[in-house]
């Protein structure tokens, strides 16, 4: 929608139309971002008449350089420095915000006759009065609600010269008893101090003829095959005057190579508001959006103009994307099917597919950065994923802009846990009204976004008929024609009916449990925590991430990184010291405890001694569960009776640095699990099924994949291959995926094995995977694990045997690296050895660049160069092997130092080179 993007200010003294002149396509050119102060109604006892008088004295005032929360602004003025380092953020007075505050910016206009002045405001949090020039232009009760959009005459109260606007800003409370329709973060961070109170979103001063024009966008009916589509425009247009005036509606659909004008004229009787249908244009082969791993991205642009009286009166564009989007319920069989109705699928162009994503959330002040979302994107890019749900928490619209040009889907959905999720019987007249306000800008904000394929209209529950039909209606009014479901859990809604998703686990499971689609996951129906690979899994992971030794030392002392290898905390749940960078309901027993993440991978990898043996096993084992996770929601994508058809990973990043929940760190650092989800996302990739013992193929492009050969190799600890199988793969179609080998594990190989896959497509390797499994199975107590509710339980000495990693001989590795300049960027290339004269395995080999010195020494403090793109990386070789990987990074993170490549491995000497 075109209110929420944040852009540079403007000159109002001559303030252009409504989305005239050089902004983004759908971008407000009145929107107010520089200017505003905050300050405390403590320090402030004069009421809204006198605060919002042009020339009230802001003396003591806070500036702040945008719209933005309480904290970020009071972050912004160098209160609570290293606010995000170890327990800084606990220690903030959060009494100072349960008074409202004031959020005051005076601007200079210069009306115009025959202009009508219209200030738009685009939510708050919670909720505000309003005042301009000592008018209450608007009260709490109305204006309230995170994604609210209100607007407001302002024609009668404006002056010639300086003009005051104030809000008395009300704590922001979303809970049931006593809070209203806006956002927090439930239990994926800390609650903010000021639990987001402020302004997200810029307020806009939008300045019109005689006519407005208001909502204008496309309908789109397209053909089954996409080879043509009917685009009819449609805009409401409002009469600001006394008069009936006539208009002439005129613009284009647009891109480079194609132009479909339209015009109409309409009569607007005085003071009223209609709706404008034109004329459908019909584009024969239109060029059509595909997420990024399928097909392009083409944008086609619509401007939208009202004449009247031989002057433009208003205009409004946006940009949009063709493509069709369908979901159903997958078919049942009898006997087979877990889930009584079937599971969730989408389908994007006629192509059914795996939506593979995480969960977003956005900076914990909602302090936001079009070049952070640029980077995080690309990460998503590069782990090849292809969505990001929004649980509520929705962002700015530069996002969904840039995942529209990037390819990633975007699925929406309001947020559970709070105000949201209560029964509407308890909502009274002003809630309901908010919900249908909120909806029906939501719906209008969303609707032509390519990138967004559905919306969610309940999470962990489905909306009641009274909330469902506010929120149909208002998605109906707004020509919303994506998919609407019910529930983010196996829920029914009265018109939606069966949502077909599922939800959890949260906490640590083995490989073998992501795979397992058996009779064992079906509880009476209850799908919750039932996170095989299966339906369609809307929020899932393996609970703690343990970021690398770079990214701790950003945010934890050395005693706080010391509580991370406590061998307290593998003794089960809840056990461990507290560690205040985990979430608070990490196992839902006890607070900011690893018992849940330590203790599995205590009994399966072999015991640490210090904070580095136990980092070694905390990055192989989150890439190895990552990676299985993902790999299982491809590897059963055909299954005919309980097909997987979504994951989306509990989460993909996170508010603050974390050691929960999340695929990267808030300092774009890359974990292990970053890596295991990256090789299971290749765009054609070899697998194992843990499930079966079979080796799969996925092919995730568009482009139908014929000649490919795989190897699979049985290796012991020692470097011995004990049997060798290969085979070759059938045809692969777009995002199908095929069993080409069913090979058995040798007799007599060592307990702790690694099973090395090879994809090839004549000498080019395709894919190379490498796996580390035990001749001993992990065992789920299922019934526990699904009905407690917490996370996997394992039987008694139900854990694999990987201890034998523990023993394997140092490996001789040999790295060399060189760097080039790509445009802006710098792509270092970088090649690793196994050298060793005896058969020692490299084990998971992981390449940094540094910022080092010209002699190829990395310089003292944090030199790692972040954000980076690995092509690969926690790589693991065999005596004789090679592997040449790239990375491309921005030039101006070297900070002008010269690059270097840092190399670490499970069973090798550290060592740093040169990559000039």
């Amino acid at each position: 929608m075109r209110q929420f993007a944040i852009v540079a200010s403007l000159v109002l003294a001559t303030l252009p139309v409504s989305g005239a002149g050089a902004e983004p396509a759908g971008t407000p050119a009145g929107e107010l971002v520089q200017g505003w102060r905050i300050q405390s109604s403590a320090v402030v006892r004069d009421a809204g008449a006198r605060v919002s008088q042009p020339g009230y004295s802001t003396a003591g005032w806070l500036p702040i350089s945008q719209p933005e929360t309480l904290m970020a602004g009071l972050l912004e003025n160098g209160r609570f420095p290293d606010v995000f380092r170890s327990d800084n953020l606990a220690r903030v007075p959060a009494d100072q915000f349960t008074v409202n505050w004031w959020y005051r910016n005076e601007v200079t206009l210069h009306p115009r006759p025959g202009r009508h002045s219209f200030l738009v405001m685009n939510g708050v949090l919670s909720r505000a009065n309003l005042w301009v020039n000592g008018t209450k232009i608007a009260d709490q009760g109305q204006l309230q609600g995170a994604y609210s959009r209100f607007e407001y005459d302002l024609t009668p109260h404006l002056r010639d010269g300086a003009n005051a606007i104030a809000l008395d800003m009300f704590r922001n409370d979303t809970s049931e008893n006593k809070g209203f329709l806006t956002l927090d973060m439930v239990d994926w961070n800390p609650d903010s101090p000021d639990n987001w109170t402020g302004l997200q979103f810029a307020p806009a001063l939008e300045q019109d003829g005689a006519i407005s024009v208001r909502n204008a966008h496309v309908v789109q009916r397209n053909a089954a095959d996409l080879s043509s589509s009917e685009l009819t425009v449609k805009a409401d247009l409002r009469n600001n005057t006394g008069a009936a005036v006539t208009t002439t509606v005129s613009g284009e659909i647009s891109r480079p190579g194609t132009l479909l004008p339209f015009s109409t004229r309409v009569t607007m009787p005085a003071g009223t508001t209609r709706t404008v249908t034109l004329p459908a244009l019909r584009l024969a082969h239109p060029a059509v959006w595909w997420p990024y791993q399928m097909g392009d991205q083409p944008m086609y642009h619509l401007a939208v103009r009202a004449d009247a009286g031989g002057t433009r009166s208003d205009e409004q564009a946006e940009d949009f994307g063709i493509r069709t989007v369908t979901s159903h319920l997958t078919p049942v069989v009898p006997g087979r099917t877990l889930a009584p109705d079937g599971y969730r699928q989408f389908v994007i162009n006629g192509q059914p597919l795996v939506i593979r994503g995480g969960g977003w959330s956005q900076e914990l002040f909602l302090r936001y950065s079009p070049k952070n979302i640029h980077d995080q994107l690309s990460y998503v890019r590069n782990l090849g994923l292809n969505t990001i749900r929004l649980e509520g928490n929705f962002p700015p619209d530069d996002m969904l802009r840039q995942m529209d040009r990037m390819g990633v889907l975007a699925m929406p959905g309001w947020q559970c846990c709070d105000k949201w999720e209560q029964d509407s019987s308890r909502w009274n007249a002003q809630i309901k009204a908010s919900a249908a306000n909120q909806a029906a800008n939501v719906a209008r904000w969303f609707r032509d976004h390519p990138s967004v394929f559905c919306f969610f209209q309940g999470s962990d529950n489905e909306p009641d008929p009274d909330k469902e039909k506010i929120f149909l209606d208002a998605f109906r009014a707004a020509d919303w024609a994506l998919p609407q479901i019910a529930s983010a859990e196996y829920k029914a809604s009265a018109q939606l009916g069966q949502a077909g998703a599922k939800e959890g686990p949260y906490n640590y499971s083995p490989p073998s449990y992501w795979w397992n689609n058996g009779p064992e996951m079906n509880l009476g129906g209850d799908f919750t925590n039932a996170g095989g690979a299966f339906g369609y899994d809307t929020e899932t992971g393996n609970g703690n991430t343990i970021p690398t030794p770079d990214s701790l030392n950003r945010f934890l002392t050395p005693a706080e990184q010391g509580q991370l290898w406590d061998v307290s905390s593998t003794n089960g749940k809840g056990t461990g010291p507290d560690i205040y960078h985990t979430s608070p309901f990490d196992d839902y027993t006890a607070v900011g405890r690893l018992g849940r993440y330590n203790t599995p991978l205590w009994n399966r990898y072999g015991h640490w001694s210090d904070l580095a043996s136990y980092q070694r096993i905390a990055q192989a084992g989150g890439y190895e569960v990552t990676r299985a996770q993902f790999e299982a929601y491809l590897g059963h994508a055909k299954d005919p009776a309980n097909p997987s058809t979504g994951l989306i990973y509990w989460q993909l990043n996170k508010a603050w640095p974390s050691l929960q929940w999340e695929l990267y760190g808030f300092d774009l650092d890359q974990p292990g699990v970053y890596f295991g989800a990256q090789k299971a996302g290749e765009p054609v990739h070899v697998m194992y099924a843990y499930d079966d013992g079979s080796i799969k193929v996925a092919n995730l492009t568009r482009q139908r994949q014929t000649g490919l050969r795989v190897a699979a190799e049985f290796v012991d600890l020692n470097g011995t291959t004990r049997a060798t199988h290969r085979a070759d793969v059938p045809a692969l179609s777009s995002q199908d995926v095929a069993t080409v080998l069913r090979p058995a594990v040798p007799t007599g190989i060592s307990p702790t094995y690694f099973l090395k896959l090879t994809l090839t497509a004549g000498d080019r390797v395709v894919s190379r995977n490498v796996y580390w499994l035990s001749t001993k199975p992990d065992v789920v107590d299922f019934a526990r694990t699904l009905g407690e509710g917490s996370g996997t339980e394992f039987a008694p000495n139900g854990y694999a045997d990987l201890t034998g990693l523990q023993t394997l001989a140092p490996a001789q590795i040999q790295v060399t690296a060189s760097s080039a300049p790509s445009g802006e960027d710098m792509i270092t290339t970088v090649t690793v050895r196994n050298v060793s004269s005896r058969p020692t395995v490299g084990f998971q080999l992981r390449a940094d660049v540094r910022r080092g010195t010209t002699a190829g020494s990395p310089l003292p403090g944090d030199n790692q160069v972040l954000p980076i793109l690995w092509s690969e990386n926690n790589l693991t070789l065999w005596p004789g092997e090679t592997q040449t990987i790239t990375a491309r990074y921005a030039v101006t993170d070297l900070h002008g130092a010269t690059p270097v490549v840092s190399l670490t491995g499970w069973n090798s000497a550290p060592q740093t080179v040169s990559a000039r």
